[in-house]
């Protein structure tokens, strides 16, 4: 088997995680020496983060895409049952939620898994009934493949990544052809019950108020995007220089997580933002290439899935951040400090470098020659 690699891919990845590294150690020295003695402690629990990431990365990048859908389940259930932990006394809790489950100094974050593993089962799925995408039971099944997970995610809590996963598979659903219609349907339905979760509970509300009129609460639920905002416009064209932020040190909490975007802005200006939007733009352009010259249905639905969630991730993070859309605990991907989402992310670039070697063993042009999809047999002409 060929198993070339895409250097355009790998060359966006390391870029990425380089630069996530640098703005990691720089948004949380100061800090970390302050309240630990250790100036590297961020930096050298996100470079292990790395390291294992790779690990993962490098493991899928040799492994033949057939063999990930044969243990499918065994990842999925595999996942529900660390999901379910984080109900247990193994949680570890972080500002009122339970999302990770604690080993020591270490803490994993299921849902970040849950997302990849979802999709593959999925994508096995819709591959198997591709014939039969618009059917009710195929409709009906692929609405099941995420719900225990979501259920899950939601009960931490956290609406975010339950949305985020979610849209995903309504991503995939649309890539793999399913009906406007259908599609339209259950995204009206996910809106209705999206809003009323949103209204249920008293922080979601404060949220949209605060991306509506920051200055309304800006003590609270505000304050983070009006510190972004100030540090942003400190940063002006080029920057302050690297180190030099004044909000990752007496305004931003914790700005080596979510917003560390508005540390990049004041200490490399509006170019190092131009920068970090050309390289996941590459990553973007590379994931869906990747996902065009795919030599089967499931390699093209994972490919353009995994692509479309690093992109859009990326996207809604910096959004957050510039008060585009209402505040989210959602990581900068390969940038923002979190060992789960890093290793996570990393997983997902070997799926890809495995699904770019596959397409190598044969000539794209036939479109799939194994599998021939959504293409149905030809019957033979009856005998005379």
């Amino acid at each position: 088997m060929n198993r070339s690699i895409d250097p355009w891919l790998v060359s966006f990845t390391v870029l990425l995680v380089v630069a996530g590294l640098v703005m990691v150690y720089s948004a949380s020295a100061v800090v970390a020496l302050d309240s630990s003695g250790d100036e590297s402690r961020y930096f050298v629990r996100q470079l292990i983060a790395v390291g294992v990431g790779l690990l993962l990365a490098a493991g899928t990048a040799v492994t033949p895409t057939r063999i990930m859908r044969k243990y499918r389940w065994g990842l999925y259930f595999t996942v529900l049952v660390a999901l379910a932990c984080t109900y247990s006394p193994f949680a570890y809790k972080a500002n009122g939620a339970a999302r990770w489950i604690g080993f020591g100094a270490a803490n994993i974050q299921p849902s970040e898994f849950a997302k990849i593993s979802v999709l593959m089962v999925l994508a096995h799925f819709l591959d198997r009934f591709r014939a039969q995408i618009g059917h009710w039971r195929v409709v009906v099944g692929s609405i099941l493949v995420p719900a225990l997970p979501c259920m899950l995610v939601l009960g931490q809590p956290d609406f975010g990544t339950t949305a985020i996963i979610g849209g995903l598979c309504a991503i995939m659903l649309f890539v793999a052809g399913l009906r406007g219609s259908h599609i339209l349907l259950g995204g009206g339905a996910a809106a209705v019950a999206g809003t009323a979760l949103v209204m249920s509970a008293q922080y979601r509300m404060n949220r949209i108020t605060s991306f509506t009129d920051p200055w309304s609460n800006e003590a609270a639920e505000g304050y983070h995007i009006i510190q972004s905002w100030v540090a942003m416009h400190s940063g002006g064209l080029w920057g302050q220089g690297l180190g030099n932020s004044l909000a990752k040190l007496h305004f931003l909490p914790e700005p080596w997580t979510d917003f560390i975007g508005a540390v990049i802005a004041e200490e490399l200006g509006l170019m190092g933002i131009v920068g970090l939007l050309l390289a996941f733009t590459g990553f973007v352009w590379r994931g869906l290439t990747i996902a065009r010259r795919a030599r089967d249905a499931f390699g093209m639905l994972m490919a353009a899935t995994l692509t479309a969630m690093i992109g859009f991730e990326a996207f809604f993070n910096l959004a957050v951040v510039m008060g585009l859309v209402p505040p989210k605990g959602l990581v900068l991907p390969f940038i923002s400090y979190g060992a789960s989402a890093m290793m996570a992310n990393l997983w997902a670039v070997g799926m890809l470098l495995s699904i770019a070697a596959e397409s190598n063993e044969v000539d794209v042009a036939e479109g799939w020659p194994e599998r021939r999809l959504a293409i149905a047999p030809a019957r033979p002409a009856p005998a005379r």
